[in-house]
């Protein structure tokens, strides 16, 4: 896979998990369990795959997108769990930790497209 299809590929994914995390107005999910699955499945590949990847380019983005993919897990996980109440600390270091995961995302599709620019003009 090149690199401008891998930043495509991460594009998509990234649309998919917005459109399975539709939620009625109580909060329960209104997508089928098997489209939240592939996309988190899509989504694992990518982050893998964007890892490898980046590995030689920037060790630095190749490290911090799966540590952020990771710790927003946990967090997602501690939610769920514990059910924190509105302005928890919990909660508050899980946005800052999406905001962190998203700022990086777009740094990784962003280095994606310019690695396969550049290995379009070698070619």
């Amino acid at each position: 896979m090149k690199s401008k299809t891998l930043a495509i590929f991460g594009i998509g994914t990234y649309i998919l998990s917005v459109l399975s995390s539709a939620e009625n107005l109580e909060g329960a999910s209104v997508v089928p369990i098997t489209l939240v699955t592939i996309s988190g499945i899509a989504t694992l590949i990518f982050i893998v795959l964007a890892t490898i990847r980046l590995w030689k380019e920037t060790k630095i983005l190749a490290i911090i997108l799966p540590s952020t993919a990771f710790i927003l897990f946990v967090f997602t996980i501690i939610q769920t769990l514990i059910e924190p109440s509105y302005g928890s600390p919990i909660i508050i270091l899980m946005n800052l930790v999406k905001v962190i995961n998203f700022v990086v995302f777009i740094f990784v599709i962003v280095k994606l497209f310019r690695m396969g620019r550049a290995n379009q003009n070698y070619e």
